[in-house]
């Protein structure tokens, strides 16, 4: 008698081994997140610190204690912040601050001050623009300003002397301390190319076991995550390109960052790509019964193969996609339904199978152009890798036929006609023409 299979989710585990594990996971991202951050954190301090020492040295304040803060609050943590998301912190702290002073020199400091100063600074922050962080920084700046006592050496107006003097020395050490642009995209992509191959090894864990319910968990999962994991590499792009053109640092690698946000076009159609070929799977592997497909998790394992060199290929300074595309070649290799479309027995799927067998065929072949499209190659050179279509319906055997000089003359560009034939699935007596 079958015991069935072996529960290995979380829940199964004893309660001593789930909070050990949960304990683990916590350290291993804490300690990831402080590797990640160290540099933005080093880099704030450092301008608060450079901040306030300018500040005390120009204005002779005692403790300029706001030049700090807002070098700090500017620079802050975000390794990806946009030269924008800088202005937009600067404009909102120098605003906040002035609306402060203004309104400590006009109607004092105290309990109901303090609300009317948020109420206006709020007011205004919206007024000027839709940024929830530029009303943010408003308000609480002149909370400051209206709750921090004057010291015995601040001139009037010395706040916001103070700010000036922050934001200035955020932006120049933000420019000038930012480091590789390329840093954060390539992390970006990293991150997107594992999730792609972890979804292609799930696919083709189903398609060779023949279980749907391993397809259908990975749409699942993709579909969840899949967008998140672009829109980081979009946003790393964006701050690379700005980087790139206001920072002296950035500008030498114009160049890879081009070519990285050039990656992520081809990458972002083969992402979306997934998600219909893993559902186009599970509707295949419902359709056959079940069925193994050791051929067709070949293929899948030689894509997941591609996309590991596609994110090697990013992690070096000389961005070379040669590999990749030789893996990709051998990826290309099993792209016909001929080969794909049939079980560990050799049979090829039933009447009720066929269809969805030949849109994940044409599916695999357009994430095998997605992702030759983002090496660089243009579409007439990404096609070239794909094996010909043409198509011979003999009898009861239909499947594409090697190609010759003599096919190669006559194939026409677009190969309409034999999709029909392998739509309409030919070699099924009871729809011969």
């Amino acid at each position: 008698m079958s015991t069935g299979p072996v529960p290995t989710s979380t829940a199964a585990l004893p309660l001593g081994e789930r909070l050990r594990s949960g304990v683990r996971r916590r350290l291993s991202d804490g300690l990831r997140r402080s590797r990640r951050d160290s540099i933005s954190i080093g880099r704030a301090a450092v301008a608060a610190a450079l901040a306030y020492f300018v500040a005390s040295l120009l204005w002779g304040h005692q403790y300029p204690f706001f030049s700090a803060i807002v070098a700090f609050i500017i620079i802050g943590f975000g390794t990806e912040k946009k030269v924008r998301k800088v202005a937009e912190l600067a404009v909102g702290v120098m605003l906040g601050v002035l609306i402060g002073e203004l309104a400590r020199a006009t109607i004092g400091s105290g309990t109901w001050q303090i609300a009317v100063v948020v109420i206006v600074a709020g007011l205004i922050a919206r007024f000027i623009d839709q940024s929830v962080l530029l009303g943010f920084q408003m308000s609480i700046q002149s909370l400051l300003v209206m709750i921090m006592p004057v010291t015995p050496t601040m001139t009037p107006g010395g706040r916001v002397l103070d700010a000036l003097t922050g934001v200035t020395v955020a932006i120049v050490v933000y420019l000038l301390l930012s480091g590789d642009p390329r840093k954060v995209q390539r992390r970006a992509a990293r991150s997107f190319y594992r999730e792609l191959e972890n979804t292609l090894v799930s696919l083709a864990l189903a398609a060779r076991t023949g279980d749907a319910s391993v397809s259908r968990a990975a749409l699942r999962s993709i579909r969840a995550s899949s967008q998140g994991f672009t829109d980081e590499w979009r946003t790393a792009n964006d701050a690379a390109d700005e980087l790139a053109s206001y920072s002296p640092t950035g500008l030498r690698h114009a160049d890879d960052i081009q070519r990285l946000q050039h990656l992520l076009v081809g990458s972002d159609r083969a992402m979306r790509n997934i998600r219909v070929i893993a559902r186009t799977e599970t509707e295949f592997l419902d359709a056959v019964d079940g069925d193994p497909h050791t051929t067709l998790a070949d293929a899948l394992v030689a894509a997941r193969d591609a996309v590991g060199e596609l994110r090697r290929a990013v992690g070096h300074d000389e961005v070379d996609f040669t590999a990749a595309r030789r893996a990709l070649r051998l990826f290309t290799a099993y792209l016909t339904p001929e080969l794909l479309l049939k079980n560990d027995k050799g049979l090829r799927p039933g009447r009720a199978g066929h269809f969805e067998g030949v849109s994940l065929v044409i599916q695999l072949r357009a994430l095998a152009i997605d992702m030759l499209q983002a090496t660089g190659l243009d579409p007439a050179d990404a096609k070239r890798f794909l094996p010909s279509l043409l198509v011979a319906a003999d009898g009861d055997t239909i499947g594409p036929r090697p190609m010759t000089q003599e096919m190669a003359a006559v194939e026409p560009p677009a190969t309409t006609q034999a999709l029909e034939l392998l739509i309409t699935d030919r070699s099924d007596p009871s729809r011969r023409r």
